[in-house]
């Protein structure tokens, strides 16, 4: 006759047979997908090929374990481990990871991570009650098993920490160019709470910051440049029957823009008014838009004859509204993912600046695209060193963690403000763990004129910059922080036309 506690023992391994036997089922029909997830994540990109079939064969062992009553507890200890492990490997992705990847199948990839975390909690929990009733039914002691789980528990921790810090450092080890720190060049003023961590900058006038909300997209946040007001308007599209994937709102004073280039559709209004009206429908997909003036847009899309992402022009009211350029980018290998970068607008200096994600290479623009420089950052990574895959589906993907050189930045004042995802030579790890370190180099003297370090707690993987008359204002988690720059930068504003060295 079955006891409660025989009973349970039975369900809970019948629950993760039919949990391994989905997972890695799931996985086996799309095995090359699989392995590229696998190669992405940063705690498994040096073993990759050896976790990929690793975690398949273990899966389907331990359903094997748990068919048969006599090595059960064999197959309960293992699913603790492996339910442990997989916790532990969340945990870590969440919050000490620059990418996000997915390594589960079929309806478990459907999971959020932060669902897929309390999933995988509440699993190891009940793995390790089902343990501990097992025992006492069998009068075994208690405390050898207690003691064993967490001998497997400590083992987890730091297999998943080893496997991380060595792919880590595998990608962002020590470099040997060397930074230049200034002295004191910013110093903090004031910083507020904001609630929430979905803002974005919108822009900036001589007065005001304007923010975005990824999750509200029609609202536009004004704060006075002292922190002070804040005031929030509604914005209300003349038309808005469009099936929005990413609206985004552009400051450029005295017009604002909402937009998305999913659709593609740009609308305008006057800074002050909550009414927005069409401006441009259907004319280029874009995924990154950049109003110069009243009249063009400068935008990086992807060009399908050449399979690239490439720059242009749009021009809404005339005859021909678009002007592409798709040899500004060199295609190294994929021509998407090596091309990425983020594009810039100096208003004070009339430039564009495109910077590279993945090698030291920025360009400045002129309002017809034309190249006005092309620089390097100061380390030394000239070529991406990315590795992608196409699926049988015609899918990309990353086959490993790129080595990200670049992170985010803005343009002022001739200036190029760069938050760089790699540590120099002599630098301190620590200060690495704790602060986004910023390159500045002038686009206009063609130089580079020093780094400094912005404060951000371990979990926070990226800032945002704006710049308002002599101060910075950076987004920092659900925090806005505002610093005045110090002479040391000051004096290398250019407020004006680009001039040539």
């Amino acid at each position: 006759m079955k006891t409660f506690k025989s009973g349970f023992v039975e369900y809970v391994s019948h629950f993760f047979i039919l949990l391994f036997c989905y997972a890695s089922i799931s996985k086996i029909m799309d095995f090359e997908n699989f392995q590229v997830q696998i190669a992405q994540s940063p705690i498994f990109s040096s073993v990759a090929g050896i976790i990929s079939y690793g975690v398949l064969t273990t899966e389907l062992l331990v359903c094997i374990l748990l068919i048969f009553e006599r090595t059960r507890i064999i197959g309960l200890y293992s699913s603790f481990f492996l339910m442990v492990s997989f916790t532990i490997y969340i945990y870590v992705i969440l919050n000490y990871s620059d990418n996000v990847p997915c390594s589960c199948g079929g309806i478990l990839e459907k999971m959020g991570w932060r669902t897929h975390l309390i999933f995988n909690v509440a699993t190891a929990v009940l793995s390790s009650v089902a343990i501990l009733l097992d025992r006492a039914q069998r009068r075994k002691k208690m405390i050898t098993s207690i003691l064993l789980q967490l001998i497997l528990f400590v083992f987890s921790m730091g297999m998943i920490s080893v496997l991380y810090h060595r792919s880590d450092y595998m990608v962002k080890k020590e470099n040997h160019f060397i930074r230049r720190f200034l002295q004191h060049p910013i110093t903090e003023e004031k910083r507020i709470d904001l609630a929430v961590n979905s803002f974005y900058f919108a822009g900036s006038t001589k007065d005001s910051v304007y923010l975005g909300n990824y999750t509200t997209p029609f609202s536009l946040i004004s704060l006075d440049n002292g922190l002070e007001a804040m005031n929030e308007r509604k914005i209300i599209p003349d038309r808005f029957d469009f099936s929005f994937k990413r609206a985004l709102i552009q400051i450029n004073a005295p017009y604002y823009y909402l937009y998305d280039g999913t659709v593609p559709v740009i609308y305008r209004g006057i800074l002050g008014n909550e009414k927005v009206q069409m401006y441009s429908y259907s004319q280029a997909y874009f995924s990154q838009l950049i109003n110069w003036d009243q009249h063009s847009f400068a935008f990086s899309t992807y060009y399908a004859p050449l399979k690239k992402q490439s720059l242009g022009i749009l021009s809404p009211y005339e005859r021909n509204p678009i002007r592409l350029k798709p040899d500004l980018l060199k295609k190294y290998k994929d021509g998407v993912f090596d091309t990425d970068g983020l594009l810039n607008f100096d208003k004070e200096n009339q430039s564009l600046v495109y910077v590279h994600y993945y090698k030291n290479q920025f360009l400045v623009l002129d309002k017809d695209l034309n190249i006005k420089g092309d620089f390097k950052t100061i380390d030394t990574i000239s070529h991406p060193q990315i590795d992608v895959t196409e699926l049988r589906d015609g899918r990309r993907k990353m086959n490993k963690p790129p080595l990200k050189v670049n992170v985010t930045s803005t343009v002022k004042y001739g200036l190029l403000f760069n938050q760089s995802d790699l540590r120099g030579r002599y630098e301190n790890s620590k200060n690495w763990e704790n602060n986004a370190v910023i390159d500045v180099y002038s686009i206009t003297e063609q130089n580079y004129v020093g780094s400094f370090y912005l404060p951000k707690p371990k979990n926070i993987k990226k800032i945002q910059l704006e710049i308002s008359g002599d101060h910075l204002f950076v987004l920092v988690g659900n925090e806005m922080i505002r610093y005045r720059f110090a002479q040391n930068l000051t004096r290398h504003f250019i407020k004006g036309e680009s001039r040539k060295p």
